[in-house]
């Protein structure tokens, strides 16, 4: 009695052994990589004190290099001063946060710290150099020897610490991989036991489910013998049994089927499926056939039967089969119907969730459209203004001092920026007269040819160092109903576009050619869209690829020219046939098959 007792112990305490075992060796190996892992990641303050020892160093020697330009009379004014702020920067930066802790570590922080303190005389010698002052010039190398030697000792002490630190951070990082390695093994042992264990447990398991649903279905079978349609037959298909519910169901009298053939009981039992079910139970099989279809009568409503076929077992022999018929002719029914209303409330259901979701990504993608835009503005913005400030702080300080010919420049850098801020806002507020449909078009016959033309004249004096090739077809193209005011908007947009992304020294292509009953004129450059560039995302509204870093605008130029195209009943697109070029391709109707007054398309909304 006991060793029974102990082997079931032994059944469930191994495996859960081995869980437990298995669980230890991944929970620390997932813990040693995630440790392994945090000693191998570099530490920011190293590189960043290498980094700005470097460039204090670098300030240092091009502040002396001008002190000795300054001292011949060859530096231009103010170089010095930028230089000399320039210096006083770079040590500021190694007097705060981590790079103040690692100089303190390395022992040069005090030494640096007695040369800030000779910074006011620095600025005092540097404000007294003149050209032809080389006294002077001597004092302030003097005063920069210690301090760049000083650099060039730290920058060495920090970068042979930072060797030591990786070295012993691999070394370790060896030892813990060693470690992890030896715990997979483990696991792999603990996962194989419990394997084998689950396949062993699964089969036992299958198989005595397999009896006790045997011997389940059986005693229901027996137990409701009373109460449902029941008919036994033998191994010859002959009827044995016949309860009063199967004839009430069946409509034949017991003692006029017992022992015939169980086609005569009814027609529902020669059907093929109903005869292979029969198989199946006189061969050892439980078989449930379900809604199967009955006739009482010729003229009769059909009514549906559930028929489960179990074998009769006389020890180990099967002796027979038991037919048990369920009348389900009343649950087909509120089944039919409660799935009809199922599926009515799931379509509404459905209907109300896309609706749901179509607001939900139209808020979405408002939002995600408002705070790029305003992102987008802040920075287009703030960078013009910050040229006109530069400007006016320059002209405000050194004023007096600064010739007529560096004033003029710097009037017109600020001019510059503010005729590109004035773009800027102009451009946002064409992009909104477009969403509120206030933007005019006033079609007329016009020749496309000569709007290009005059685009790409406009173009070369804007960019007179890029060439561009107008092709023409030799017959010429048909004339074209149009905006020639717009038009010429969206061939100046695409002409800009083009000369701002072709890689320098190369040509801008256009040309015009005649497909179908429209003339288009395809704007080219050589080159490839960045890499990240979604060319199904160029003509939305703000969108700007990683390759327009760099360049003035706020992403609705290509918006507005597609948007002007098709109000005048024409497109734009983006033709992607073409290696080694970016082309768009403007279509326009010919004049002939246009109508007078072609009906503007309704515009996407910004919200």
């Amino acid at each position: 009695m006991r060793r029974p007792r102990l082997r079931a112990r032994l059944v469930v305490a191994l495996p859960l052994l081995t869980i437990a075992v298995f669980f230890v060796l991944l929970i620390y190996s997932l813990v040693r990589l995630a440790l392994t892992q945090h000693d191998m990641r570099l530490e920011a303050p190293h590189n960043n004190l290498l980094w700005v020892i470097s460039q204090a160093q670098t300030s240092s020697l091009r502040l002396a290099g001008a002190v000795g330009q300054t001292a011949l009379g060859t530096l231009e004014p103010g170089a010095l001063a930028r230089h000399h702020q320039v210096l006083v920067s770079r040590l500021a930066l190694m007097d705060e946060g981590p790079q103040l802790r690692q100089l303190q570590a390395l022992g040069y922080a005090g030494r640096l710290r007695d040369f800030r303190q000779d910074l006011p005389e620095l600025a005092r010698l540097l404000d007294r150099l003149r050209p032809g002052q080389v006294a002077v010039a001597a004092e302030i190398d003097a005063l920069l020897a210690p301090l760049q030697q000083t650099l060039t000792q730290a920058a060495t002490q920090a970068m042979v610490a930072e060797w030591d630190d990786l070295g012993d951070k691999l070394e370790a990082s060896r030892a813990g991989l060693r470690q992890v390695i030896f715990f997979l093994v483990g696991l792999l042992l603990a996962g194989a036991a419990l394997s084998v264990h689950l396949l062993q447990a699964t089969r036992r398991a299958r198989r005595q489910a397999y009896l006790l649903s045997r011997a389940k279905a059986f005693s229901e079978r027996i137990v409701s013998s009373s109460a449902e349609a029941i008919i036994a037959i033998d191994l010859a298909r002959r009827c044995t049994v016949c309860n009063e519910a199967a004839e009430r169901l069946f409509g034949r009298p017991a003692h006029a089927v017992v022992g015939a053939p169980l086609q005569l009981v009814a027609p529902l039992f020669d059907v093929a499926t109903v005869v292979r079910a029969m198989d199946r139970a006189l061969a050892g099989e439980l078989a449930v056939l379900h809604d199967q279809p009955f006739f009482r009568s010729a003229d009769a409503p059909p009514r549906y039967l559930e028929l489960r076929c179990a074998p009769i077992h006389s020890g180990t022999q099967i002796v027979g089969a038991i037919v048990m018929s369920f009348d389900t002719t009343e649950q087909r029914a509120a089944q039919r119907e409660i799935a009809m209303h199922r599926d009515h409330l799931e379509e509404l259901v459905q209907a109300r969730t896309r609706e749901l979701d179509a607001a939900l990504a139209r808020e979405r993608q408002a939002a995600e459209l408002y705070r790029n835009f305003g992102a987008m503005i802040s920075h287009q913005f703030r960078t013009p203004l910050a040229i006109v400030d530069s400007a006016l702080q320059r002209l405000m300080r050194h004023g007096g001092r600064l010739s007529e010919d560096e004033i003029r420049e710097r009037s017109g850098r600020a001019r510059d920026a503010v005729a590109r801020l004035i773009g800027l806002i102009e451009s946002t507020l064409d992009a909104a007269r477009l969403d509120a449909g206030h933007m005019a078009v006033h079609g007329r016959v016009c020749q496309l040819a000569e709007l290009a033309a005059d685009a790409c004249e406009q173009q070369r004096q804007q960019t007179p160092e890029r060439q561009i090739v107008l092709d023409v077809p030799a017959d010429g193209c048909p004339p074209v109903f149009c905006d020639p005011v717009q038009t010429d908007h969206i061939l100046g947009n695409l002409l800009s576009n083009a000369a701002r992304y072709a890689p320098p020294g190369t040509p801008l292509q256009v040309s015009l050619r005649r497909s179908g009953a429209r003339v288009e004129c395809a704007v080219g450059n050589h080159g490839a869209l960045a890499e990240g560039v979604d060319p199904a995302l160029l003509f939305e509204r703000y969108y700007r690829g990683s390759d327009s870093r760099g360049h003035p605008g706020v992403g609705i130029g290509l918006y507005m020219a597609r948007s002007l195209a098709r109000l005048q009943g024409g497109e734009l697109a983006l033709q992607a046939d073409t290696p080694g070029m970016v082309t768009f391709v403007l279509a326009l109707p010919v004049a002939d098959a246009a109508t007078p007054a072609p009906p503007a398309p309704r515009l996407e909304s910004a919200a």
